[in-house]
């Protein structure tokens, strides 16, 4: 009972000294009122500043020179130029969020050089260019001009990075909205026509690909009579030379008579007229093999990209047909040669046609070779680009015109001449008939020229074979192909897509702009940024205040008074003092918040008992150490405070702090008290207000082991310091 009173006695001591001296109360009442101030204007400076982002200047340059979205559909619709730049900075002067500044380029980067602004946007010239390549074949990414100047404000650049996010945010809605209203508008188009002619549509193009079939199997008898032909003059080149040997015999024994000789090749006269007819009928089968491949191929183009394999399938089959023609082709170069070479005097007109046929033949690999590309971009893409067939087509329709050139060619240049040339040749045969030993020379002449008539011609056969092959297969394709459209065309998938593509494009635009809305359900929600952070603040203030109270107030009893006291009477008797001070700056600081700065807190009451009970632990540890250690003790509490700052997870979430931060965070008193205060200001939740308050009371019997016991320990070792300190004039 002693031992309390002399405790309290200690603290009514103190109490008089100050309320008897009025420069001790005027010090009294600074050293409760300042720490609040610290708290109120952090608060007050941090109470909306996101509202304030508009003095925050942010240059914005548009050099852009717009694009027309209506060339890449191919369609005529209105509004379909768009100018990514000039709808930035429509809505950018309707944002109030920044302090958009509409300069040119130079004095955008001039004044983020020079600080003038914080940051500055530049749209390049080709920026809605290049955007609007996302709906073609050739794919560029635009790029916007960023300048930022980091050196001027560490947080101004954040926000001036979210001003600019909100541009790139205005950049993707304005295209999304603009495309897709032209889009809309196009598909909204092909729907209307689909409905009312799909019927139409489907019988044109089975009515193309059964024509196309019905070429095929003239093309197919065209062929089998070609066969017929060039096998009745093989079997003609046969006869003739089976008798050549028996001439041979009858001149070098002098048996027969000239007379003889001539009926043999009378006989064999009419190979001219066989031969060049043949010629004519494998020219006018290969220009038919070209207008075929060329309906198809307009049979083809009418098929959707729902099609595509069909329409791969189809490229494939034109590749083979064509192939089929220029085997043709080259076997026609092939017998027209050996022919030419073999008359007495060759025809001109036929080398010509040689030449003829060889450019076509290379235009024809070209087009296979164009086939063939085709069909490996729709097998890829699932669709046939319309560059690609606009080519394609331009391409067989000049086949088509290359090779009527060539049989006009053939017929009013060459396919007379070259018969009266072999006639001619039969004609000097029978001329020197009467000469055994001119006729022997010229048996050796015709025996060679059909000789190699023969294998030219059975090359051609077997071309004719293998295109007729290929024309057969070709055929079973185009059935598929009629089967494909047919059930395109009754696809319940293909009508639904086009019932949807009916909807009105205003609507259809707005929500590919904003295909989701957001309902934002706020849990615990904080009206301010201020109110957020008067937690920490006011905590940090409530700490800052004990650090005042152990600068200007002295932690030990003078000795005179300390006289025969035990070293806890003192210890506790001068913590009452600083203890009153404490619970005094605690209530200043909570008051001043919720009636002063009117912060939100749902539960005043409980956040100015957190207010106390922050400086209730606050004054233990500060005090302990100080009246334990001195000067050193003081260091240290100052350290403590700045490792508490850094990793309570006050301003940034603890989950974004270097590792030791995280680790030591749940040891830190400041860590609790600003959970317990959040408790208070937006709402509780269970019993986590008395947790965090609880986890705290450790710290009071740790203050008490090293102002006490510890202080025994290290008493003469810190009156060591104090003293050699001292010495120094300086501490």
């Amino acid at each position: 009972m002693i031992h309390v009173k002399n405790i309290w006695k200690i603290f009514i001591d103190d109490l008089k000294h100050i309320v008897l001296n009025p420069v001790a109360i005027i010090i009294a009442l600074g050293l409760i009122i300042i720490p609040s101030l610290y708290a109120w204007f952090n608060i007050a400076a941090s109470w909306d500043p996101y509202s304030n982002t508009k003095g925050l200047k942010v240059a914005v340059v548009n050099e852009d020179k717009g694009a027309s979205i209506d060339s890449i559909f191919d369609t005529d619709i209105d509004d379909s130029l768009i100018n990514i730049g000039e709808m930035i900075l429509d809505e950018l002067r309707k944002n109030d969020q920044i302090g958009w500044q509409f300069v040119d380029s130079s004095d955008a980067i001039d004044g983020v050089e020079s600080g003038k602004y914080y940051a500055a946007v530049v749209v390049p010239e080709d920026f809605s260019q290049k955007i609007s390549s996302v709906l073609t074949t050739d794919i560029e990414r635009p790029v916007l001009q960023y300048y930022v100047n980091e050196k001027k404000n560490a947080i101004a650049t954040k926000i001036t990075d979210k001003g600019v996010e909100t541009v790139q945010q205005q950049i993707n809605e304005t295209f999304i909205n603009s495309t897709s209203k032209v889009f809309s508008k196009v598909l909204n188009n092909y729907s209307e026509d689909w409905s009312t002619d799909k019927e139409t549509g489907r019988n044109d193009v089975i009515s193309s690909l059964t024509d196309a079939k019905k070429d095929l199997n003239q093309v197919v008898d065209t062929i089998t009579m070609l066969q017929s032909t060039l096998q009745t003059v093989n079997t003609l080149n046969d006869g003739v030379k089976g008798t050549l040997p028996d001439v041979n015999k009858m001149i070098t024994s002098g048996g027969q008579t000239a007379d003889s000789a001539k009926d043999l090749i009378d006989a064999s006269r009419g190979f001219s007229g066989i031969m060049t007819d043949g010629l004519k009928d494998t020219l006018d089968n290969i220009m038919k093999i070209e207008e075929t491949v060329y309906e198809t191929f307009q049979a083809v183009n009418k098929l959707t990209d729902a099609s595509a394999d069909t329409v791969a399938d189809s490229l494939k089959n034109m590749q083979g047909l064509l192939q089929a023609g220029l085997d043709q082709i080259n076997g026609v170069i092939k017998v027209l040669g050996t022919l030419n070479q073999s008359l007495p005097v060759p025809i001109s007109d036929a080398s010509v046609l040689q030449q003829q046929l060889t450019a076509l033949a290379k235009q024809q690999q070209e087009v296979i070779n164009k086939l063939a590309s085709a069909e490996k971009t729709v097998r890829q893409t699932k669709h046939l680009p319309d560059d690609v067939e606009e080519d394609i087509g331009n391409s067989l329709d000049g086949l088509y015109n290359t090779i009527s050139e060539v049989l006009n060619f053939y017929n009013g240049r060459v396919e007379v001449p070259l018969k009266d040339s072999l006639d001619k040749t039969y004609d000097a045969l029978g001329v020197t008939s009467g000469a055994l030993d001119s006729i022997g020379g010229l048996v050796g002449q015709v025996d060679g020229t059909l000789s190699s008539v023969t294998a030219s011609s059975q090359s051609l056969i077997e071309s004719l074979d293998s295109a007729r092959s290929l024309i057969g297969r070709s055929q079973e394709r185009i059935d598929d192909m009629i089967e494909s459209v047919n059930k395109v065309a009754d696809s319940k998938q293909l009508n639904k897509i086009m019932d949807i593509m009916k909807n009105d494009p205003e609507q259809f635009s707005e929500f590919m702009k904003t295909p989701t809305d957001m309902v934002t359900n706020k849990i615990y929600p904080v009206e301010t940024y201020g109110s957020a952070m008067a937690p920490f603040y006011s905590v940090l203030a409530i700490w800052v205040g004990g650090m005042l109270l152990v600068a200007l107030l002295k932690c030990k009893v003078e000795e005179k008074r300390a006289v025969g006291l035990k070293l806890y009477e003192t210890y506790l008797g001068r913590y009452m003092t600083f203890l009153l001070f404490g619970i005094l700056q605690a209530l200043v600081v909570a008051l001043g918040d919720l009636y002063l700065l009117k912060i939100q807190c749902l539960h005043p009451g409980k956040f100015i008992l957190a207010a106390i009970f922050a400086s209730i632990i606050f004054n233990s540890i500060i005090y302990s150490m100080t009246i334990s250690f001195g000067d050193v003790g003081k260091a240290i509490a100052i350290v403590f405070m700045v490792i508490q700052v850094a990793g309570s997870g006050g301003t940034f979430p603890i989950q974004v702090t270097p590792r030791f931060f995280q680790m030591v965070n749940p040891l830190l008193p400041f860590t609790h008290l600003i959970n317990a205060m959040r408790e208070c200001v937006a709402g509780m939740y269970q019993n986590d207000y008395w947790r965090y308050l609880g986890n705290v009371v450790i710290f009071i019997p740790i203050s008490l082991l090293v102002g006490i016991v510890l202080r025994k320990k290290v008493l003469e070792l810190n009156e060591f310091f104090e003293e050699k300190l001292s010495e120094t004039g300086i501490f």
